[in-house]
């Protein structure tokens, strides 16, 4: 039962690991580093959800499954087939909570850049608010872009 009480602690406290997809919020490697940035105006945009990580609750599921199954039983070979069990259904009920838990409301910007091509974007919601025609900086650095009105 120790064991349990322990891996619910660890699928708590990695559940409330944030990793912001907002345009506001910049990751800590990413301070003082040069970024490339790009103009545009929004031609479009929609709302989307983005979806929540599945990873971690499958993980952590799968171990509290399987500990709750090895404690079902006093007996070594039927104990090490509970705890099998355990953690397959742990796995798939903890992948799906994650999911849930975990999943953003998004925003999906399509931008026409002054260049004259067109870039589509999707960030976390934020505090920021875009309309259509709108001027915004594309912040560009490893593969990842946000969008900040500019005006």
């Amino acid at each position: 039962m120790k064991n349990f009480f322990l891996i619910a602690l660890i699928f708590t406290t990695s559940s409330c690991v944030n990793n912001s997809l907002q345009p506001d919020v910049v990751s800590r490697s990413d301070a003082q580093k040069q970024q490339y940035v790009v103009f545009g105006t929004i031609r479009d945009i929609s709302m989307v959800t983005i979806e929540g990580d599945r990873e971690v609750g499958a993980a952590a599921g799968a171990a509290i499954g399987a500990a709750v199954g090895k404690n079902t039983t006093d007996s070594e070979p039927e104990s090490d087939i509970a705890a099998v069990l355990g953690g397959l259904v742990g796995s798939a009920l903890g992948s799906e909570i994650g999911s849930a838990v975990t999943k953003k409301d998004g925003v999906e910007l399509l931008i026409e850049t002054e260049s004259g091509s067109f870039v589509s974007i999707i960030q976390e919601v934020s505090n920021f608010s875009y309309t259509t025609g709108q001027k915004v900086r594309i912040i560009k650095r490893n593969g990842k872009s946000r969008v900040i009105p500019f005006e």
